[in-house]
């Protein structure tokens, strides 16, 4: 059947519905299409994403008709501005190129537009703006800082160094929700504020936020030291994820991965030494060695020189009358001394005193094959193989047996059952996901379903029962769509039935000439409908007929 014919049926059947009828069959076809518009759209709607927040009035204006010279989409909440979350990161970088949102607070652009005749005290209260806004760019670039405020006091410089007062700072600033700013990040603002004003230490300066906490009171003297140690604390546990980390990669590779569990605890000593020794060795070392030696002989003659000074020699005294006389004389001198060694030994703080590994491994896993099925089954890891991961985590850890350090490598079966419960929880949420997409979209699906079962297809069954005839129908079908329409009725007012030949020639005219029909069918579905009708009005009439016909034959 043409899609033509179908339309025809039902503007037929429409002009023979009710007012009541066709604005209800509108009605429902208007609400259903509405439905189905606005789940459409529900179901495309883009989804929203803050493009900046915590923006003041102008800002938003600026970034608001910037965004109306691009075409984009966005809207304003409050003090935030949102854009579709596909474009938040082009949108953020195309704003970025002109500058906008506009920074807070001030910086040393002040001085691009410079006035003549300003005062020195003016330049100076410029300066110390510029550098206050600086300093606030600087702080909001931290990301749980949402906005910052700077206030430095510099002291008027004095002649004499001992009257002279030094410079302080106080900063506000002003968080992200449910953030909180750590103590190294405390820290750094304060030092960051201090390398920047002349004459300020990072004692000096203040740092709180907009709820009144002072962030920067374990920078106080009486808590220096707390805070010393809790940075050797940070110090170990680095130190200690970085060897965790180690183990990891290595044991991921021979145990597979999920398979092993890696402790390290680290002792360490903080204590800085410097260590000078002297060490004098057993042997007597010769330094220095001197030798004299002293020859001297007299050939006779007399003595000869001053008196006196024969006396004063350290010779024998002088023969007389010609005799010749000799004089030798030898000396050795030798020093020794006892050989020095000095060491000078300085021991950093934060050296490794002592090392204790701790791994546990899961049961190694074995495929076997038991009555032609293969499965996984878990296995103890043998002495040997232990002792071989034991050598391996040694290595790769500095095991150091003169230190003092411990490696543990032990085997314990792992309980799965809570992986078992992730994977479930996983799944759920998996199905979730899907199931909420499949509603946006089935929603729409069953509406349309309903439209057609609950209106289209009455309408449609309706149709197939007003249809016409058509040229290919079975002749039984066309004669008794025919027989429907005539009129057999008995119109006789004597009672009786008319004859055949009146029958014929009425069924003949009423006939529509156009559909070939069996004529001989029709004529005997006739006499049999009118007999059944003529049966019901007056049965003794019929049974008399059939009592004259018998005594007849």
């Amino acid at each position: 059947m043409s899609v033509r014919t179908v339309l025809g049926q039902f503007a037929d059947t429409f002009k023979k519905f009710t007012i009541l009828q066709r604005v209800s069959l509108l009605s429902a076809t208007v609400a259903v299409f509405a439905a189905v518009v606005v789940l459409v759209l529900w179901a495309n709607k883009p989804v929203y994403k803050t493009l900046y927040s915590n923006l003041q009035e102008q800002d938003i204006k600026e970034v608001s008709t910037a965004l109306d010279g691009k075409r984009s989409k966005y809207r304003i909440s409050g003090s935030s501005i949102e854009v579709p979350s596909q474009d938040v990161y082009a949108t953020r970088i195309a704003l970025a190129l002109e500058g906008l949102p506009r920074d807070q607070g001030v910086g040393f652009e002040l001085f691009d537009d410079s006035r003549l005749g300003m005062t020195e005290f003016m330049q100076n209260v410029n300066y110390q703006r510029a550098l206050q806004g600086e300093l606030m760019r600087s702080i909001t670039t931290i990301n749980e800082v949402v906005e910052a405020k700077v206030h430095i006091s510099v002291p008027k410089e004095r002649i004499f160094t001992e009257n002279s007062e030094e410079s302080k700072a106080s900063v506000v600033v002003r968080l992200m929700p449910g953030a909180a700013l750590r103590e190294d990040q405390v820290r750094a603002i304060t030092h960051l504020v201090a390398s920047a004003v002349r004459g300020l230490r990072p004692e000096g300066v203040q740092v709180m936020d907009t709820n009144g906490n002072f962030l920067s009171e374990f920078m106080t003297e009486d808590r220096e030291a707390l805070y010393q140690t809790q940075t050797q604390i940070d110090q170990q546990r680095q130190i200690e994820r970085d060897l965790e980390n180690r183990l990891s990669g290595l044991l991921a590779r021979t145990t597979g991965t999920d398979r092993f569990v890696a402790r390290v605890n680290i002792e360490m000593d903080f204590n800085k030494k410097d260590i000078t020794k002297e060490e004098y060795g057993d042997t007597p070392v010769l330094r220095s060695q001197h030798t004299l030696e002293l020859n001297s002989s007299n050939n006779g003659q007399g003595p000869q020189g001053i008196p006196g000074v024969e006396s004063n020699l350290a010779e024998p005294e002088l023969l007389i009358n010609g005799i010749l006389s000799e004089f030798s004389k030898s000396e050795e001198t030798q020093n020794f001394e006892i050989s020095k060694t000095i060491t000078r030994e300085v021991i950093t703080s934060g050296s490794v005193k002592r090392l204790v590994v701790s791994v546990v491994v899961d049961d190694k896993l074995e495929q076997v094959e038991e009555n032609g099925v293969k499965k996984v089954v878990k296995r103890p890891r043998t002495d040997e193989e232990l002792a071989r991961l034991r050598t391996a985590v040694a290595s790769a850890v500095g095991f150091n047996a003169e230190r003092g350090d411990v490696v543990d490598i032990t085997n314990i079966s792992f309980d799965t059952s809570e992986e078992w419960g992730d994977e479930v929880i996983a799944e759920k949420e998996k199905i979730m996901e899907w199931a909420t997409i499949g509603a946006k979209y089935g929603t729409a699906i069953i509406i349309l379903i309903l439209f057609y079962l609950l209106f289209v297809r009455p309408i449609l069954r309706r149709l197939d029962n007003a249809k016409e005839l058509d040229e290919e129908m079975l002749g039984e079908t066309a004669i008794d769509a025919q027989l429907s329409s005539l009129d057999i009725s008995v119109g006789s007012e004597s009672g009786f039935p008319k004859t055949v030949e009146e029958l014929e020639r009425e069924i003949e005219s009423e006939l529509d000439e156009s559909v070939p029909v069996d004529v001989e069918a029709v004529k005997s579905k006739v006499m049999l409908k009118k007999i059944e009708e003529t049966s019901n009005d007056d049965p003794e009439m019929v049974a008399n007929l059939l009592k004259a016909m018998i005594k007849g034959s």
